[in-house]
């Protein structure tokens, strides 16, 4: 997987497709999502505008994670995908982000 950056105050998005064996996972029944940046959670909840999964096609998820308070450095950011039967929240998988200041 490429290495995707956010860069802190500004707009730009990271794009993933989230699948599950081979396919675009639906996503319409997902509550909430969050990021783990080495212990620093970064959560949907609250935060809406920073994570999209219900606009875009089946399994898109847009990250504008731009504004977080993350501090700057390379990180395997674990995506955590919560619904209303998986409500502790499924390890989706790794994310690479470089986080730029």
């Amino acid at each position: 997987m490429n290495r995707e950056v956010v860069y802190v105050g500004r707009d730009n998005t990271i794009n993933l497709l989230l699948k599950a064996d081979g396919s675009a996972e639906d996503l319409s029944g997902v509550t909430h999502m969050a990021l783990v940046f080495s212990g620093v959670t970064v959560s949907s909840v609250g935060r809406t505008s920073w994570f999209d999964w219900s606009s875009g096609t089946t399994g898109q998820l847009v990250l504008k994670l731009g504004g977080t308070t993350v501090t700057p450095g390379a990180y395997e950011a674990e995506l955590l995908v919560y619904d209303l039967t998986h409500t502790s929240g499924i390890m989706w998988g790794k994310v690479t982000v470089k986080v730029e200041g």
